[in-house]
């Protein structure tokens, strides 16, 4: 089954220097960030809170754009061409809002991506229902109330480093012709922005292959 990569959404929260005079977020450090960035990346509105103190940057697309509202920073990014290329861009936006608001200490680096799978029988609800969980109608009767409904499947997993990955399965409820799958990887700690890219690369690698070949062995069972 092809996992067709659709979005990513990268956040960090940073650390404001305790010694800092000013504030870091500011309307003219707000508006070198987006001189910077907005031509590069497509972006087409800029919204600043009435204090200066927060920002949105909002792209072609609801999957395209920057959330500045400190601790937290966050940017999220279409897949054009390819993850590798849109974790570049990725990068190039959180460095830039660091440079200009002057920050230097990030943490928990989450990055999350998603795909569509599309099903060979176009039913991902059945897919999922009876293929992934293996449940039959008749035993999901306790909990339905006679409307229509859908299934999912989510997975924790945590590794040794402290690195945490929670899978999420379900149908993509806008085209049911398609499984919507949902990997956030979780990165606690000391976060170093150059990192963007690598980490990006390892969950991405985990989905081609460990959650591919898992949704690989369901649809040799149809």
């Amino acid at each position: 089954m092809e996992l067709l990569p659709k979005a990513m959404i990268v956040g960090v929260y940073a650390a404001v220097p305790p010694t800092a005079v000013a504030p870091p977020v500011t309307e003219e450090r707000i508006n070198r960030i987006w001189a910077e960035v907005a031509p590069r990346q497509g972006y087409r509105q800029l919204q600043i809170a009435p204090d200066g103190s927060s920002a949105q940057f909002l792209g072609r697309t609801g999957d395209d754009g920057v959330s500045i509202q400190l601790p937290v920073i966050q940017v999220r990014t279409a897949i054009g061409l390819t993850q590798e290329k849109a974790a570049d861009e990725v990068q190039v936006v959180l460095k830039a809002v660091a440079k200009h608001l002057g920050l230097t200490e990030f943490f928990n680096l989450g990055i999350k991506h998603i795909y569509h799978a599309p099903v060979a029988d176009r039913d991902a609800r059945s897919f999922v229902q009876l293929r992934l969980l293996g449940k039959d109608e008749p035993s999901l009767d306790r909990l339905l109330r006679g409307g229509d409904f859908w299934t999912g499947l989510k997975l924790g997993l945590s590794a040794p480093d402290g690195s945490f990955y929670l899978l999420t399965l379900e149908p993509w409820l806008a085209d049911n012709q398609a499984i919507f799958v949902d990997l956030d990887a979780q990165f606690p700690g000391v976060a170093n922005l150059d990192d963007v890219r690598d980490r990006a690369r390892e969950a991405h690698e985990y989905a081609q292959t460990a959650v591919k070949e898992y949704l690989d062995i369901a649809e040799q069972t149809l």
